[in-house]
């Protein structure tokens, strides 16, 4: 009985002892509740604010090197190497694509400068650059980006066009910056606008204003709801408080936050800068509703901590005719229900017994338990994002593959092709289920006995390594391919994996053709296609060898033409160079098909005529003047007649070097000429 009377007193003793360190507890942890629930939500809209400025940075960031790179595209435009010397030179790349260009890139306008900040030609809209800018950015050799704003706020990036040696001049690009305040909303769902510094114009209305900066808003993109906000904090704000820090406040029943701070770093506190204005309505209203639930909630929970306590110690004790049917249930892994059968017993013993401490026992190894079936299910879920992060790896490389621009083939060690990409199926012209299953050999050509070599030495393992070599492709059509392809195999770590080798393919075809074409632009005249300077002496050598071995006579014709000069000073190159064209088709119908023509000059041209006899090469000469002369030729819509002056240099009496018979040709046809 006394122990009964001890434990029965100790209970409530407990209860009241217990009570109030939970009514302290809960005071106290309320309250850092409160102050925590504060600072989170201080820090976290100071992390969105930060996001928000380095996302406007990004954004004007990407859109300059966005206009670098484009600028840096414009400048490997060869037309532009030429462009200075002759501002009426037509670039098709420009003249051509402007229009697409502006709508993809979304350009405002487009000039090139020369080396003296001149503007020589100008694309698009036309605003205003800065002469000095453009020079400095010739001086220094480095890309300018600015921000300048007048009714409408621009994007531009300078940058120098380098010549052979040096800079020939400079590309002006300018954007439109709205698409920096377009991306800006589309990205965080915030108003951000900019602050342009006022013109003379706004200054004279500046009575008719409502706020008190020498600023205007540009670019806001709910002007309506924010304008007002704008207008509020330029009466009660400067704008280095808002620069320091941003504020809060309230209007109309709506929170915002606003923020000032610079469009580009290097300027300082210069303009134009950004006004962030982010309604934080919603978020203040779910901050007090978060603060009232912890209250409501600690209240809640401390009169059920309370009653709680009142019944486990009124109910410490039952423990004896429900254990036996709870433990069953850790088994089972339902933990919550075996702590609500032990702590729901109504019988009850006086004291602390055994039982007592089975049942403490029980629940630490149940709270052990459902720790490690947390521990197993986090496992599991971290293997699955496993799972799926190699799946999107795998998917990755797999997409990569089909978009690389080579030829990438995986083919059995007997030759079978077992996959193949996107740009591989175009090059070969089949679909890819007419080219998976075949052998690699039969697209290439017999010719290639080198390449087929190398590969079977590779199948049959007497190459472990990869080799690369230059041959041909034969597409489904027919067409041959110049392709450089590189063999190697993948060997599997598995031994029930099969080796394959992985075939790369590049298409070798238009570089060649770019060679072909670079080769005939150094040995023939642009302009009429004739042979030029070079030609003529590579040609001339070898006639002149021939002659000598074979001993027959090579004349030299030196023809120059009395009109053309004339012609070109009194209209324009343009119809100087239609008239070279049509001096040269009429002497090509005039000479034999053994006959070696040439343009060596503005206004000469070179003829060969081997195997010459002296009356042949007299009534060449007659023939040549009187069909020139005979011959009336137009430009510019108009008649003209054209003379010509020849001398004539024969090899050997005049000569037995190129040199000698140029000099005695050039003689007489001065002469020809007084």
């Amino acid at each position: 009985m006394g122990n009964s009377r001890f434990f029965f007193s100790m209970r409530w003793k407990l209860a009241i002892l217990f009570g109030g360190v939970f009514l302290a507890l809960h005071s106290v942890f309320s309250y850092v509740s409160y102050l925590n629930a504060i600072d989170e939500f201080a820090i976290a809209r100071k992390n969105i604010k930060n996001s928000h400025i380095n996302i406007a940075k990004t954004l004007t960031e990407d859109s300059f090197l966005v206009l670098e790179q484009f600028a840096e595209l414009l400048a490997m435009v060869r037309e532009f190497s030429s462009y200075e010397k002759n501002p009426q030179h037509h670039i098709p790349a420009l003249d051509e694509n402007w229009s697409q260009w502006q709508l993809s890139w979304g350009m405002e306008n487009v000039t090139f400068f020369n080396h003296e900040a001149v503007p020589l030609k100008s694309w698009g809209s036309q605003l205003l650059t800065s002469a000095a800018k453009v020079k400095q950015v010739v001086q220094n050799e480095t890309p300018e980006h600015q921000i300048f704003c007048s009714d409408n706020c621009y994007q531009q990036t300078i940058i120098p066009v380098n010549g052979k040696s040096k800079i020939t001049g400079a590309f002006s690009i300018i954007r439109s910056f709205a698409d920096v305040i377009i991306k800006y909303k589309r990205a965080t769902s915030s108003d951000i606008g900019v602050l342009v510094a006022n013109t003379a114009a706004d200054s004279a209305r500046g009575a008719m204003w409502k706020h008190h900066w020498s600023y205007k808003l540009w670019g806001m993109t709910l002007p309506e709801k924010n304008v007002p906000v704008f207008e509020y904090i330029s009466r009660n704000y400067t704008l280095a408080e808002l620069w320091a820090h941003s504020k809060t406040i309230e209007m109309a029943g709506s929170v915002f936050e606003v923020r000032v701070f610079p469009v580009q770093q290097y300027t300082g506190f210069s303009p134009p800068f950004f006004l962030m204005v982010d309604d934080i309505t919603s978020d203040v209203e779910n901050l007090d509703k978060n603060l009232k639930h912890v209250w409501l909630y600690g209240v809640v929970s401390l009169s059920g901590s309370l009653l709680l306590l009142l019944l486990v110690l009124h109910l410490s004790l039952r423990r004896v005719t429900m254990l036996s049917q709870a433990l069953p249930l850790l088994s089972q892994n339902q933990y919550d229900r075996f702590r609500k059968e032990l702590t729901s017993q109504k019988n009850f013993t006086m004291g602390y017994d055994e039982l007592d401490r089975l049942t403490h026992t029980a629940l630490n190894l149940t709270d052990q338990l459902e720790q490690l079936e947390h521990q197993v299910r986090n496992h599991t879920f971290m293997l699955m994002e496993k799972s799926q992060d190699l799946a999107s790896e795998r998917d990755f490389i797999r997409q990569l593959v089909e978009v690389a621009p080579i030829i990438i083939i995986t083919q059995k060690l007997n030759g079978i092709i077992l996959t193949i990409n996107q740009a591989g199926v175009d090059t070969f012209e089949a679909d890819s289920c007419s080219i998976v299953g075949k052998v690699f050999d039969v697209f290439l050509p017999d010719s290639d006995r080198e390449h087929l070599k190398k590969l079977n030495q590779l199948r049959d393992g007497k190459s472990t390594e990869q080799f690369q070599i230059n041959g041909t492709l034969i597409t489904e059509s027919g067409k041959q391919r110049d392709t450089s392809w590189l063999h190697s195999l993948l060997k599997s770590n598995s031994h029930s994996e099969e080796t394959v080798i992985l075939t790369l393919g590049m298409d070798m075809s238009m570089s060649k053709i770019a060679e072909e074409k670079i080769f005939r632009m150094s040995a023939y005249d642009y302009l009429t296609g004739l042979g030029n300077r070079r030609k003529f002496h590579e040609e001339f050598t070898l006639q002149l060898a021939l002659a000598k071995r074979h001993g027959y006579q090579v004349a030299l014709f030196y023809l120059g033409l009395d009109r053309s000069r004339f012609i070109n000073y009194e209209s324009d190159y343009e119809a100087g160079d239609n008239l070279q064209v049509q001096v040269a088709d009429v002497l090509k119908e005039t000479i034999r098909s053994t006959d070696l023509l040439y343009r060596v000059g503005k206004d000469e041209f070179t003829l060969v005529i081997p195997h010459a006899e002296e009356p042949g090469v007299n009534s060449m000469a007659e023939k040549i003047k009187d069909m020139l002369t005979v011959r009336n030729f137009s430009f510019a819509g108009k008649a003209c007649q054209i003379s010509t002056r020849i001398g004539i240099a024969i090899f050997p009496g005049h000569g037995l070097t190129i040199d000698e018979l140029m000099a005695n040709a050039d003689m007489t046809m001065h002469q020809a000429m007084e």
